[in-house]
């Protein structure tokens, strides 16, 4: 994750300064603190690449870069303008995702600890034949 100083050839570090706009958006995880403006050029030149690019937003000043990802996602709360211009409307999708995640960890962690009793008998059972 780079900080959007970073873009503008604002950002301190040395290592960042040397990379081309153009490669640093290409290796880059994301972005924080992009400006709208900034939002719609890192989408446009991604694409430009020919990646398959997300973006996220919740203003009216994000919907121009919502509409021009592939995919566009809107955040609890977003203004009209932006749900609209996205693909998906993320509302309580990732707190219903969250649950199905800890369900699906518990049942893990209860097949296991029946098959470590299920063995745990197996092996006192041979045991004791022999």
């Amino acid at each position: 994750m780079y900080p959007f100083s970073a873009l503008l050839r604002q950002n301190k570090d040395e290592a960042t300064a040397s990379i081309p706009v153009d490669e640093l958006i290409d290796k880059a995880d994301g972005f924080a603190g992009v400006f709208p403006e900034l939002k719609y050029e890192i989408v446009k030149k991604l694409q430009v690449m020919k990646h398959i690019c997300g973006m996220i937003g919740d203003g009216v000043n994000d919907a121009p870069a919502l509409k021009k990802a592939d995919i566009g996602i809107a955040v609890a709360g977003a203004t009209d303008a932006a749900r609209s211009a996205s693909d998906i409307v993320i509302i309580s999708a990732m707190l219903t995702s969250r649950i199905f995640q800890r369900m699906k960890n518990y049942t893990i962690y209860a097949v296991s600890i029946t098959i470590r009793i299920v063995l745990r008998f197996m092996v006192i059972a041979l045991d004791l034949e022999v």
